[in-house]
């Protein structure tokens, strides 16, 4: 059998070291010669002067390998420096393992590329997709596909066409308008309570909207490109997201549970004008969106919650609690 070549030893040492050592796990020198000679799978054998060039020139390379002496003069070699922290792994395998448009395969796959980033210790450490039941069976599987369609329209100002719909009563998804395609400004891509949201403008309307990617169908890339208006997404962004669909005002809302700071802060930021009634109570004063979205997040409070203002919405809250009241009866 002929001999192998430098390189590829060099190169299989390196996928050792870094599959099989990190902070808590080290190789000793036999370790990294009776695993070499096994990855190589070659007559040539491998001596300890070998292994030191090797670890030298990666090094050289900026590869970096630790060699540390432990009991009894024994030394171990380990390779620690990653492009990502364990910590930082195990974030982004949560925020994927999270996020409601990512199929189960799709996550298994991803996690599966993040795995070979670290260790196979650590990699063994990070979240299973085996935990996780987000029953999104729904998804449509051309989400991931859209969401880079998407970026490249909004890269390259590009006008965007699409159809759009959802499930109806049937379970059967059903595109709205009977199949008319929409075309569309992009301006940005959102990730909000688990979803991907396009912002951007329709043509020939003014003002942004948004649309859920998942529920987008037919995704193109036109050869036609738009110019850029003037519009406060961020403005569009708080108003729409830490709230909900409908038309905007003001709305000052009474919490009357002091443990309900915390959630309202999670929501609304730390800047919220927030003032505190007494120990127990305090008052809530954003520009809300209101509509059915407000009405059932509203109504999750129960009695711990009441509007204050404006009066419109206090009438249209009293009528729905008689509706409420009504079905029970």
């Amino acid at each position: 059998m002929a001999d192998v070549p430098n390189t590829t030893k060099i190169l299989a040492l390196k996928k050792i070291l870094l599959e099989e050592t990190d902070e808590e796990h080290k190789l000793s020198m036999t370790d990294l010669i009776d695993k070499l000679q096994l990855a190589i799978t070659a007559n040539d054998p491998i001596d300890k002067k070998r292994i030191k060039r090797y670890i030298e020139s990666l090094n050289e390379s900026g590869f970096e390998i630790l060699q540390e002496g432990e009991k009894y003069g024994k030394i171990v070699y380990s390779h620690q420096s990653r492009l990502f922290e364990t910590y930082e792994l195990r974030m982004l395998t949560d925020a994927i393992l999270s996020a409601s448009f990512v199929t189960e395969e799709q996550a298994k796959n991803m996690i599966s590329k993040l795995s070979q980033l670290t260790s196979k210790h650590i990699a063994k450490t990070l979240p299973s997709p085996i935990k996780y039941n987000k029953s999104m069976n729904h998804i449509y599987h051309l989400t991931k596909v859209y969401i880079d369609k998407i970026h490249q329209a909004i890269d390259e100002k590009r006008v965007i066409t699409f159809k759009y719909g959802k499930f109806n009563i049937d379970r059967s998804f059903e595109l709205n308008r009977n199949g008319q395609e929409y075309i569309y400004h992009p301006y940005g891509l959102i990730w909000d309570q688990g979803f991907y949201y396009m912002i951007g403008q329709k043509e020939n309307k003014v003002g942004l909207s948004n649309y859920r990617v998942d529920k987008m169908r037919d995704v193109e890339v036109t050869e036609h490109r738009f110019k850029s208006k003037d519009y406060n997404i961020d403005e569009y962004l708080h108003i729409n997201f830490h709230m909900f669909s409908g038309q905007g005002e003001w709305v000052e809302i009474e919490f009357k549970d002091k443990s309900l700071i915390n959630p309202i802060i999670d929501k609304f930021g730390l800047d919220a004008d927030i003032k505190k009634v007494d120990d127990d109570t305090f008052i809530l004063k954003t520009k809300a969106i209101v509509g059915e979205g407000f009405y059932n997040w509203f109504r999750g409070w129960g009695s711990k919650a009441k509007i204050l203002s404006p009066p419109s919405l206090v009438k249209q809250m009293k009528d729905e609690i008689e509706k409420m009241y009504q079905l029970y009866s």
